[in-house]
């Protein structure tokens, strides 16, 4: 008998083994039902830990950066508008194929001279509510004064509003994918030469100066303005005015006590976020050091929409930045920053000087590129 089960024994055993085996497939079997739809797991594998679909993690800074851009069409619609100086039109373009709609202002003298390039200058509004918005609002006081002096002005709608588009259902992608609107329309701008608008009455067409763009931004438009920057990583004059520059979320935070359930829904909605992702990727804060300047900021002392604190806070890291590039071979970020006392979100009593102190910075600026590549040629 010994010798039988010597001699049979890795047979028995083996023999157990694939009973066993066979025992626990019916009950996986049993368990997890085979669907033909369905990709195979490993019933090994704890499904609670398989790795959740994380679609917002495309938005994080660091990802926006290696991000592949398209250039597009800008396309003059129709006239909106015509003053003494310039025309302003609806113009259209695409990003992430999807159709966003804004107002341009073509300067009268850029369309008398069509082969002449001219400069550009991209602006970008803060927020506005959905039901008071039109196009050119946010931007449109600042947008005039530019085109009187020879710049063309673009200013998107965003996906959402004017005649963009619907913007994303998703309330966070619907925040993240504004700086890839920007940077689509820049990447458009630079391969795009001319912009033509034909009608019986009139043509029009001028000539994009690709070396020429700078950056107007106002509120929360500054935060998408320097989330732009930092994902380009390029020497582009950008002004703001009363930027948004805390970190995200308190960004989004801070103003939800204006809502009638006083940010709760927020609240839950950034609870479920930061389970799944590391809000300091999106925060522009965390990047500063990508940007390259220069850069001009305005504040006013009295503003409580976006606090003044905030730019103190801002520029306080700037400078920062710069003092540790001291005796490195790094530039440091050129940054010029105005306080104005008694005055608002909206630089009301002292607009008029604040813009004044943009168009000379953009004159300063483009004038010295001009010198700088004709001497290079």
């Amino acid at each position: 008998m010994k010798t039988f089960l010597k001699k049979y024994k890795k047979i028995i055993s083996l023999t157990f083994i694939g009973l066993a085996i066979f025992i626990s497939g019916l009950a996986i079997a049993t368990i997890y039902p085979f669907n033909p739809d369905t990709p195979l797991l490993s019933p090994f594998v704890d499904r609670g830990l398989i790795k959740k679909d994380l679609p917002l993690l495309q938005y994080t800074i660091p990802n926006l950066k290696t991000r592949r851009y398209a250039p597009s069409t800008i396309t003059l619609e129709k006239t909106i508008n015509e003053t003494t100086d310039y025309i302003s039109f609806l113009f259209s373009y695409i990003s992430n194929q999807q159709k966003i709609t804004g107002q341009l202002n073509l300067p009268k003298k850029a369309s008398l001279n069509p082969d002449k390039p001219n400069p550009v200058i991209v602006m970008i509004r803060g927020y506005v509510p959905l039901e008071n918005y039109t196009t050119g609002i946010g931007t449109k006081n600042a947008a005039a004064l530019f085109a009187e002096n020879g710049y063309i002005t673009i200013a998107p709608d965003f996906l959402g509003y004017g005649s963009s588009d619907p913007e994303p259902k998703d309330t966070w992608e619907a925040r993240f994918i504004k700086p890839i609107q920007i940077v689509e329309l820049l990447t458009t701008i630079r391969a795009q030469s001319t912009v033509e608008f034909k009608s019986l009455e009139k043509n029009y067409k001028a000539t994009l100066d690709s070396e020429q763009i700078g950056i107007w931004a106002h509120s929360n438009g500054g935060q998408i303005a320097l989330t732009t920057l930092e994902i380009l990583e390029q020497p582009i004059p950008t002004t703001l005015w009363a930027p948004v520059t805390v970190p995200f979320p308190y960004s989004v935070l801070f103003y939800t006590d204006e809502m009638v359930d006083e940010g709760r829904s927020t609240r839950l909605w950034l609870a479920e976020f930061e389970k799944n992702y590391d809000s300091r990727e999106f925060s522009l804060t965390q990047y500063l050091s990508s940007l390259t300047g220069p850069i001009q900021l305005h504040h006013g002392i009295t503003d409580e929409a976006a606090l003044k604190t905030w730019s103190d806070e801002f520029v306080a890291k700037i400078n920062k930045i710069n003092e540790s590039r001291k005796n490195t071979d790094k530039e440091e970020i050129e940054i010029n920053y105005f306080t104005y006392p008694n005055t608002d979100h909206n630089m009301v009593p002292n607009w008029n000087v604040v813009i004044k102190k943009d168009l000379q910075f953009f004159n300063d600026y483009f004038k010295k590129i001009a010198k700088k590549s004709s001497l290079l040629n």
